[in-house]
C-alpha cells in the first residue's frame, strides 16, 4: 500500500496502527441459507428457535458472516456462521443510545457447527418484518463476496486517532485551522483507509462521532471492530441505507472475539 507525497512524512506510524481486515462487496446474486450475506433467509437448523426481542416478537435478520467463506483473519474464528438480529420494532434498530452495554435490542448468534443438508434447516420462516426495521427494502437480499484479507490503517473516525497517529492529527488539524483549507487532504486520507466500506476486522467509519470515545461509554473504549455495514445505493441493484447515508457497527472486545462470545458485542448506528 503505497502512501501518497503529503502522509509520507507519517509512514512509520500510519504503518504501525495497521490492522487486519477484509472488506466485503454486496451483490443481488442469489444466496442460499449458508452463504455469507445481508437480508434474506437466515441459516437456521430445525431444531433452533427463531430469535425474538423482549416483546416476543420475532427479530429481523440483518445479515450473516459464513467464516469457511471468509479470507482467515487473526483471532477471527476460520469457520461457523455468525447472525445478526435487530429488533424489528424500533427506529434505532434496537440500540440503547442511554447504555450501549444494553444488548436486549438484538442479538448476535454464532453456529460453530454449519450442518450441510439443507432438508436439516428451516427453510419456511416467514417473518412479518416491520417496513423500517432493517436498513434495506423488506424481502430483498444482498450477497457478500469477500475481498483478500488487507492491513487497514487507523481511520480518521476511531476516537483514538489522534493517540495512535499523533504527527498525522496535528498535520491534519493544522490544515483544518487554514481559513481557506476545503478539507481535501482529509478526503484523501479517508479514500486511502477506505473508511467508508463493508468489513470485518479493520477500524470503523461515522458520520457523526465514534461512540466508544463518549463519557458514559468508557468499559466500552477497548472493543474493536467486529463488522461494519455501510449505506450503498448504486448501479448495482443494492439499497441499503441507514436513516441519512448512515452505518451501521459492531464492536467487541478481543477477549470476547478470541473466546468467541459473540453475544457480549454492542451495537451502533449513525447517520448524518
Amino acid at each position: 500500500m503505497t502512501l501518497t507525497q503529503a502522509f509520507a512524512p507519517f509512514a512509520d506510524e500510519i504503518f504501525a496502527s495497521m490492522r487486519p481486515s477484509v472488506r466485503l462487496t454486496l451483490s443481488t446474486d442469489p444466496a442460499t441459507p449458508f452463504d455469507s450475506k445481508v437480508g434474506g433467509m437466515p441459516y437456521l437448523p430445525k431444531d433452533h428457535s427463531y430469535p425474538t426481542g423482549t416483546d416476543g416478537k420475532p427479530m429481523a435478520f440483518l445479515a450473516q458472516i459464513n467464516f469457511g467463506q471468509m479470507p482467515a483473519l487473526p483471532d477471527f474464528p476460520t469457520s461457523g456462521i455468525l447472525q445478526f438480529f435487530i429488533a424489528n420494532n424500533d427506529d434505532c434498530f434496537g440500540i440503547n443510545f442511554d447504555d450501549l452495554t444494553d444488548r436486549t435490542g438484538y442479538k448476535l448468534i454464532y453456529h460453530a457447527h454449519v450442518l450441510d443438508d439443507i432438508n436439516a434447516l428451516q427453510t419456511d420462516i416467514d417473518v412479518d418484518t416491520d417496513e423500517y426495521a432493517l436498513p434495506f427494502p423488506t424481502g430483498l437480499s444482498y450477497r457478500i463476496s469477500f475481498d483478500e484479507a488487507m492491513p487497514q490503517a487507523v481511520t480518521a473516525f476511531d476516537f483514538k486517532f489522534d493517540e495512535t497517529v499523533p504527527n498525522l492529527a496535528q498535520f491534519l488539524n493544522d490544515k483544518a485551522d487554514q481559513g481557506n483549507y476545503n478539507w481535501e487532504l482529509h478526503s484523501e486520507y479517508d479514500t486511502w483507509t477506505q473508511a467508508e466500506s463493508h468489513r470485518v476486522g479493520g477500524y470503523p467509519f461515522f458520520t457523526q462521532d465514534d461512540v466508544r470515545g463518549w463519557e458514559h461509554s468508557e468499559p466500552l473504549s477497548d472493543y474493536v471492530l467486529l463488522f461494519q455495514l455501510a449505506s450503498e445505493y448504486g448501479d448495482e441493484g443494492v439499497e441499503l441505507m441507514w436513516g441519512d447515508c448512515g452505518v451501521g457497527n459492531f464492536f467487541i472486545h478481543p477477549d470476547d472475539l478470541a473466546n468467541l462470545r459473540f453475544d457480549k458485542a454492542f451495537f451502533t448506528f449513525d447517520c448524518c
